[in-house]
């Protein structure tokens, strides 16, 4: 595999902002607790404190006014205060150091994706009922393992996300908005393929898929809004992806902003890739990008993560998909040693393992 590892300067340009962005995400879930706001309101000649708790108007009391509810009102905005203070002051310095990644090329990710994502994160919907998948996850794989792969494998015009959540609890515009809406809130040419379409095309044919998998022990739920949305396409084999916890990582946009990606447990994601590359009806261009792309993850699975595909969450995995793990580790090893004779291993028709001039 072809890869360039990170800098010395790189890799503290990298650091310091994804440090920064993890600091900004913690106060930013510190100051959700701050969600609304108090007021003093009089019922029959009686002061009570007042909790908002959502837009409706939604309210509950937390007493009459005495010397305890004055001092909770005083410390909710003393410290709704001291949030937003310190929330913008970190946001000036990620602001500043985008410049930085810039500059140092550490900029990886396409910035309508990147803006989708985050999007997605503001919203509360990343990792919790969406994960991202596709060319697009490789992005967090890199910035973990603190290499960068090459052009090729990551180039793509379409981001997957794939719903892992029976039920949606959500409320107000997202909810009736749904995927459709936070799209158009990024982008507002964003449409609808076709009706009921569960693709979602900008001006620029820039695509957006939303995806869960065939087999769903715990119902059919297609989608998050209640309204006009996208419709999730049912895949065969998706269900492997979520059998681990995901992987979160703060990855850097081509604008220089961080943004955090929730993807595949990275094994998962390469056997998932092999085993689509093996599919007979996969387009055979695409198979052997997903080939590229399974071994690739694999290869940082072992030599940067330091995982095993001999443990035993993997061996839970269902047969068909732990059979390719012997050849593709043994893909790996050859190619490592740079023995003779690594490309028969190779499924057929892929070629040799070296050969990725159409990846370049």
């Amino acid at each position: 595999m072809k890869l360039a590892e990170l800098n010395a300067e790189q890799r503290r340009i990298a650091v310091g902002t994804v440090q920064l962005c993890e600091h900004l995400i913690e106060l930013e879930a510190e100051r959700q607790a701050f969600h609304g706001g108090l007021h003093w309101k009089t019922v029959a000649g009686h002061d009570y404190l007042v909790r908002t708790i959502d837009r409706t108007g939604g309210n509950r009391s937390l007493g009459p006014r005495s010397p305890g509810t004055e001092q909770a009102f005083r410390e909710f905005y003393e410290t709704k205060r001291d949030l937003d203070a310190r929330i913008k002051s970190i946001e000036e310095q990620v602001a500043r150091q985008a410049r930085f990644c810039v500059a140092a090329g550490v900029n990886r990710v396409p910035r309508l994706a990147a803006d989708i994502v985050r999007s997605l994160d503001m919203r509360g919907l990343l990792g919790s009922h969406l994960i991202i998948l596709g060319s697009h996850a490789m992005y967090a794989y890199e910035m973990a393992a603190g290499v960068q792969l090459k052009a090729g494998l990551l180039q793509t015009e379409d981001l997957d996300t794939l719903l892992n959540k029976s039920e949606i609890e959500l409320a107000g515009s997202i909810r009736s908005g749904g995927l459709l809406g936070i799209l158009q809130s990024v982008d507002e040419t964003f449409k609808p393929q076709r009706k009921r379409s569960f693709r979602a095309v900008n001006a620029k044919g820039f695509m957006v898929d939303l995806i869960r998998a065939r087999i769903d022990v715990h119902g059919g739920l297609s989608r998050i809004g209640t309204g006009v949305d996208l419709i999730a396409d049912q895949l065969r084999g998706l269900e492997w992806l979520t059998a681990l916890p995901p992987m979160t990582q703060i990855v850097i946009a081509d604008n220089g902003f961080p943004v955090r990606f929730i993807v595949p447990e990275p094994r998962l994601f390469a056997l998932h890739k092999l085993w689509v590359s093996l599919q007979p009806t996969r387009d055979p261009i695409k198979r052997k990008r997903d080939l590229r792309q399974a071994e690739a993850i694999a290869e940082l699975s072992l030599e940067y993560f330091n995982l095993s595909f001999d443990d035993p969450a993997i061996k839970a995995l269902p047969a068909g998909l732990r059979s390719m793990i012997p050849g593709l580790v043994e893909r790996l090893r050859e190619r490592r040693s740079k023995r003779p004779g690594a490309q028969k291993a190779l499924p057929p028709g892929f070629g040799n393992p070296d050969d990725d001039a159409d990846l370049e």
